[in-house]
């Protein structure tokens, strides 16, 4: 349970509201221009050149292409050496056909929000301690912040918070699976299918084998694991022995634990589908999504600032406890990479949306007025926690001693 920890002062909470109020229209425009120009993972140059330049402009010192993804960019603010540090992640791609139809446009300047807000008080105030705006490409199906974990990101942080737009309500913590996809290509030998099939050796058969056994293993799921997949290529000609053959599957679990025992069960039957056919076979194991392991301090601290100090009602921002049994996403956020390397949340906010994201209601939604004031709050909000980590020992002691703990019960902690 998280304890209570004291707010910060009316005024300061005041300054961080109007340093965001006074940047509206500009993060309005920021919001429209990266709407208005989708780009699909990996390929978001427009989006990453707007928002880092933004920053740059404002005295921040911005890396770009690191973390090994071209469009990834990190910026960096501080007043003063020393201090903790915190992380805005601010996510800017879009779907292949649809657009913003997940609001990443609203992310990127929920965090931006959050940022310039704590730059100003930084500077006002003349405290230690850095502010960093982590550019994330590539969320939708690329598992962006994963590879950017492999090389090193968000190492050495004190916590790292964003945001996400949902349908119709609101919940101080983002609660997900974790999934992993898995390519499987069998290589066998071509032959002619009536005059010497004994020659051949069936790829075809052998991924239809291991979907067969995908398909009995379901019966033996736990609660809340499943694994999907579909057949892409599986020969060309009746008349010819298929040499090759490939799927695409991916497998899905409450926990990282939980998607690991599941994996141990799941690939080897793709090595049992070779066998029995003579195929040879390959597994490319891509887009990891960790589940987000949300840090109640810090979620319990964004719905006091929420209900105390911007205005919303307790009945529109459920409870932890409550949003655990409420919203309990079936889908995954590559943001759960960032929870088993510092604590973290993401908070959701209704932008009032005809429709669940990933449609064209959801994307008409994404560039409304309601949902750019939404997601400005959402910002401040993330702003005053994120304050009280770099002003607050007590609290951000209770937060790394949460992280710790949660890392120790999932088998990750290092000491």
């Amino acid at each position: 349970m998280a304890k209570h920890v004291t707010l910060q002062s009316a005024d300061t909470i005041k300054e961080i509201v109007s340093a965001v109020s006074s940047a509206s229209d500009e993060l309005s425009r920021l919001s429209l221009e990266i709407f208005n120009n989708p780009e699909t993972r990996f390929e978001e140059f427009k989006a990453c050149a707007l928002l880092s330049n933004w920053l740059e402009s404002r005295g921040w010192k911005v890396r770009r292409g690191v973390y090994g993804l071209k469009t990834a960019f990190e910026a960096k603010f501080s007043v003063l050496d020393g201090g903790r540090t915190v992380c805005f992640n601010a996510e800017y791609d879009a779907l292949p056909g649809l657009g913003h139809a997940c609001g990443h446009n609203l992310i990127a300047i929920s965090s931006l929000a959050s940022a310039i807000s704590l730059e100003h008080v930084l500077r006002e105030h003349h405290l230690p301690g850095t502010i960093v705006v982590m550019g994330t490409p590539g969320e939708e199906s690329g598992g962006g912040k994963w590879i950017m974990a492999k090389n090193g990101a968000w190492k050495e942080f004190d916590a790292c918070v964003m945001t996400h737009g949902m349908r119709d309500f609101s919940t101080p913590l983002c609660l997900t699976k974790a999934s992993w996809k898995v390519t499987a290509r069998f290589k066998g030998l071509a032959a002619h299918a009536a005059t010497a099939p004994w020659k051949g050796l069936n790829a075809c058969d052998a991924i239809v084998h291991a979907y067969a056994a995908i398909s009995m293993l379901r019966q033996h799921l736990e609660k809340g694991s499943s694994i999907q997949g579909c057949i892409l290529e599986a020969g060309k000609a009746s008349n010819i022995i298929p040499d090759y053959a490939e799927g695409l599957f991916s497998i899905r679990a409450p926990t990282m634990q939980k998607l690991e025992e599941l994996k141990s069960r799941f690939e080897p039957i793709f090595g049992a589908a070779g066998a029995a056919t003579g195929c040879s076979v390959e597994l490319d194991w891509t887009a990891l999504y960790e589940d987000v392991v949300s840090n109640d301090t810090l979620a319990e601290q964004y719905r006091n600032y929420m209900i105390q100090h911007l205005g919303m009602e307790p009945e529109q921002l459920p409870t932890l406890e409550e949003s655990r049994v409420l919203y309990d996403q079936p889908g995954c956020s590559d943001f759960g990479s960032c929870t088993y390397i510092c604590p973290g949340i993401q908070a959701m906010f209704s932008i009032e949306a005809t429709d669940f994201p990933h449609s064209i209601g959801f994307r008409e939604a994404s560039c409304g007025k309601f949902a750019h004031k939404e997601a400005l709050r959402a910002g401040q909000a993330n702003a005053l926690i994120s304050l009280d980590i770099l002003t607050n020992d007590e609290f951000a002691e209770g937060v790394k001693e949460e992280f710790i703990e949660a890392m120790k019960n999932a088998g990750r902690w290092k000491e």
